[in-house]
């Protein structure tokens, strides 16, 4: 794994990115966010028993500088997918895997309906990614990947974990 210091400035990266990304600032008088903090045994707890692909691990909607934390973790390809709204800024810190980017969404298998029955508007999902480009990502990359961008990992050397943050 990775020292303290590697995933403190690793997640520093991602929150300057975030707070690029979204381009809020906080207002003087606005009640600012409290400070979030997950010690390494819950983040890890978080990777390991996730539902599913991913799990948030902390959600802000301050002044609409809306960004969501995500533990996520793939252990094969999965869907190809784009996001309407959410940019993806993600720091990988376990396995590889192969990042197709760019091109066509190609078989739609987006769901209507999430299982409780909420439309399923953000994310467009399909079998696969026509064109692009390819990126091998390893522990330690950091990738920013703006909405509407088709994103797809294949060859997935698992498991392959990242934090994923989601920013409007």
């Amino acid at each position: 794994m990775m020292s303290t210091r590697t995933t403190a400035a690793a997640l520093a990266v991602i929150a300057t990115c975030a707070l690029g990304v979204t381009g809020h600032a906080q207002a003087a008088k606005a009640e600012a966010p409290k400070l979030a903090y997950f010690p390494k045994a819950e983040v890890d707890e978080n990777f390991v028993h996730h539902k599913g692909m991913d799990d948030t691990l902390y959600t802000l909607d301050h002044q609409n500088g809306h960004y969501i934390v995500k533990t996520t973790g793939r252990e094969k390809t999965l869907a190809a997918e784009t996001h309407a709204t959410f940019t993806d800024i993600l720091y990988i810190v376990k396995g590889s895997a192969t990042l197709v980017y760019g091109g066509k969404l190609v078989d739609d298998i987006t769901p209507k309906t999430y299982p409780d029955g909420t439309p399923f508007n953000e994310t467009k999902m399909a079998k696969r990614i026509e064109g692009g480009e390819t990126r091998r990502l390893s522990v330690g990359d950091v990738v920013v990947i703006p909405n509407g961008m088709p994103h797809w990992f294949t060859e997935v050397s698992g498991p392959f974990w990242f934090f994923n943050v989601k920013s409007r």
